[in-house]
């Protein structure tokens, strides 16, 4: 039997305001999650979106780039 390791996590202090926490426990408990399993989650979530938008600017400037970009290729 193959044992899974926990990932590494680093403990960082933050802040939230009331109605974050309220928010916050309230989708925890609607979705029978741990508060800090609630948090992780979401910046996941919110990294996955910030990954995905990069990635949409990115392909927009080479797409509207492109004639530009093989000229340089080809230079």
């Amino acid at each position: 039997m193959v044992q899974a390791t926990a990932p590494h996590r680093t403990k960082k202090l933050i802040s939230f305001r009331d109605d974050q926490v309220d928010a916050l426990a309230v989708i925890a408990d609607e979705t029978d999650s741990s508060f800090t399993s609630t948090v992780l989650d979401a910046v996941d979530a919110y990294i996955a979106a910030h990954d995905r938008t990069v990635q949409q600017v990115i392909d927009r400037i080479v797409t509207q780039n492109a004639g530009l970009l093989d000229r340089l290729r080809d230079a």
